[in-house]
């Protein structure tokens, strides 16, 4: 199990020290950085690795966050709710799944990932927005009336595009209030027993719960260790289409309680309405785009490493962090299939011949020449999170 898994890997790190005399890079893609959070936690507790405060800063030298997740995905939250994302409503994958399984399948199914849930969306309004806007919102300048208009993020789960829905439109905060009314009970535990997903703002409330494991995904509810010689380096694509919030109808409902999925069993009665918005810029399929490396949105990718982190109250001990931002720019598909040397979204980030560089400096010892590097509206994006 994990425990089994993270022992074997301190094991392992303790092996090289001792055998090399050198520091462990660690290296990781996607949810791993969730992972990576958890096991330094898990490393140093009594309740775990018992390797002490010290541990991290005397057996790491860095943490490398290829395509992180940090603060979460929304497609997390609308696979657990209704069992579907934009790979599933794309009309071939929706007759497909129409004819072979149905939503009620598909959602159990997304239920039953254990891990999934840790990649729920962290922080809530603070960071995800609210009714009268989200930080990451993409404000044009109106030149003419003819400019498209753009929905705001702020509003995750929108319901009440045209004012008849007794739901009415769902927060960040309203959204996950929503998904333990429709999980199961056996999901709720499961969600209840192993995350938490708001944020901590004062010293005395990190203390009060450091030794919670439930927070040790989450980076804004727990600290950085003691390792001001670590550096911890997040590397990310932006500028491919990315899920950010959904249109969702509800059957026959008429309150909240009508979700629950034991009060009327088959099929959730949550969906996303796929029904098309030609008129709104940022919308199609009932999905709501924004910006991102096309699975994490920017928010997540790089809020922690350019802003969060470099707070004291999350970062305490002064560990080195750096964000290297990359902007996607893939080969056609008729060249290359997975868009070549300058694709950088959340898979094919993997082949960047710029990250692979990056990533050959790190672990050859030469990191302290790898410095920040921005091409996004990230720090514009950080500054209107509300977390001082």
């Amino acid at each position: 199990g994990r425990d089994q898994y993270f022992s074997t890997l301190k094991s392992q790190i303790e092996v090289a020290l001792k055998t090399t005399g050198k520091k462990t890079v660690l290296v990781t893609h996607s949810m791993g950085s969730q992972v990576t959070q958890y096991f330094m936690k898990w490393v140093e507790s009594k309740n775990g690795g018992n390797g002490g405060d010290s541990w991290v800063n005397q057996h790491i030298e860095a943490l490398v966050n290829l395509a992180g997740t940090p603060l979460g995905v929304p497609k997390t939250l609308s696979s657990l709710l209704s069992g579907e994302q934009r790979e599933t409503v794309q009309p071939l994958a929706n007759y497909l799944l129409d004819h072979f399984m149905n939503r009620n399948e598909l959602a159990r199914v997304f239920r039953s990932w254990t891990g999934l849930m840790s990649l729920l969306p962290k922080g809530g309004n603070a960071v995800w927005g609210d009714l009268s806007g989200a930080p990451d919102d993409v404000s044009l300048n109106k030149l003419d009336d003819a400019q498209e208009e753009l929905v705001s993020y702020g509003a995750q789960i929108r319901f009440d595009d045209d004012g008849t829905s007794r739901l009415g439109n769902q927060t960040m905060d309203d959204a996950l209030r929503l998904l333990t009314r429709v999980l199961d009970k056996d999901a709720l535990r499961l969600l209840q027993r192993h995350y938490k997903f708001g944020v901590s703002r004062t010293q005395a409330e990190m203390d009060s719960h450091a030794d919670d494991h439930r927070v040790w995904t989450n980076p804004l509810q727990h600290q950085l260790p003691n390792a001001p010689n670590m550096t911890i380096f997040c590397l990310y694509g932006h500028g491919a289409t990315t899920e950010r919030a959904y249109y969702y109808t509800a059957d026959n409902t008429e309150t909240e309680d009508d979700l629950r999925e034991e009060a009327g069993g088959g099929t959730p009665a949550l969906r996303i309405d796929k029904r098309q918005r030609a008129h709104l810029e940022n919308v199609d399929i009932g999905i709501v785009h924004g910006e991102g490396d096309g699975t994490v949105p920017l928010l997540s990718l790089g809020y922690m490493c350019a802003s969060g982190w470099r707070k004291p109250l999350y970062n305490p001990h002064g560990v080195r962090v750096v964000t290297r931002e990359f902007l996607h720019n893939p080969l056609a598909a008729f060249k290359d299939i997975r868009g070549g040397a300058g694709a950088s979204d959340h898979i094919n980030i993997l082949g960047n011949y710029d990250v692979t560089a990056d990533m050959l400096r790190i672990v050859a010892g030469r990191g302290h020449l790898v410095e920040d590097q921005f091409s996004s509206d990230i720090l514009k994006y950080a500054e209107r999170v509300d977390i001082p």
